[in-house]
């Protein structure tokens, strides 16, 4: 069996400051390539975007720190819409990655009955009608997202009187998503739960650095392991099981609000699974991968 664990070619354009040391954001996917090889696989990174690759002499294609996607999205489903014609198997499947691409996909987590932050959408040479649908709302506090992003790129907090400030620094007919700040998320943190193989494999938190709210580890924001309730692995479950897709690996990113989960992102293309952190993930991640091209 020979698996390719696709990788970045570079770090994503909006990543402009230095870091200490890059390859450590790697760290999943070496511990991924090395159980994998444990268990007698021949895998070996693969950048998504490198060129002449022959999909076809690998068995299966795990999607894993394809951070740079986010420069070149057409290409980037082309590419994997090339492996996905091929006798190479994609992991996570090509129709959930297409879906989980655009936070459109919140819309439909709500329609399936899976509790959402709540959020309004639209362009801002729309900002009339979003000005509006936050006053009817009746948010003070807002964080203002591009409807395709990664690692909190292009992700802003502000205030309801704000708001028409930060859409106009934006692009008039680039698609932005409103939500009402979490203030659990400076207290609590915010949670992450992670499914391998369709179980939880182990839940996270993350809080931001102080002065900031963004919980994401390249903005000085810390990731811990956590002890998951009961009762929050429970909501996890039922939230798992509304997704119409077989899954390898899934991050429920999650704030508390009134006292339930509620979902702030749902990750399947490439997030980090801080596998560092529980051990005998990156083993459970390999053994599941095994498990879903032998069934391919």
């Amino acid at each position: 069996m020979r698996v390719a664990v696709l990788r970045c070619e570079r770090l994503p354009s909006f990543v402009t400051w230095e870091i200490d040391d890059v390859e450590a954001l790697f760290d999943d996917d070496r511990r991924l390539i090395e159980a994998l090889r444990e268990r007698g696989v021949d895998a070996e990174p693969v950048a998504w975007s490198a060129h002449g690759v022959d999909w076809r002499g690998f068995d299966g294609a795990v999607l894993r720190s394809t951070w740079d996607y986010v420069d070149r999205p057409a290409e980037f489903v082309e590419v994997l819409t090339r492996v996905d014609r091929s006798t190479c198997t994609l992991l996570n499947p090509l129709d959930a990655v297409g879906w989980n691409l655009d936070k459109r996909y919140l819309d439909d987590l709500e329609h399936l009955g899976v509790p959402v932050v709540p959020v309004v959408r639209g362009t801002p040479a729309d900002a009339r009608r979003l000005l509006a649908a936050v006053d009817l709302a009746g948010w003070s506090e807002l964080v203002v997202k591009p409807a395709v992003g990664v690692g909190g790129s292009g992700v802003e907090r502000t205030d309801a009187a704000g708001l028409a400030a930060v859409l106009r620094g934006r692009p008039p007919g680039a698609e932005v998503m409103v939500q009402p700040f979490a203030n659990a998320i400076l207290d609590e943190g915010e949670l992450s739960f992670v499914i391998v193989g369709g179980s939880l494999s182990h839940a996270l938190r993350k809080r931001p650095a102080a002065g900031d709210f963004r919980a994401h580890g390249i903005y000085g924001g810390t990731v811990e392991r956590a002890d998951a309730a009961a009762d929050d692995v429970a909501q996890i479950a039922s939230m798992l099981a509304r997704l119409p897709f077989d899954l390898l690996y899934a991050r429920f990113d999650v704030v508390r609000l009134d006292g339930r989960l509620a979902v702030l992102e749902l990750e399947l293309v490439e997030p980090m699974l801080y596998l560092d952190r529980e051990p005998g993930s990156a083993g459970r991640l390999a053994d599941a991968t095994i498990a879903r091209l032998e069934r391919a």
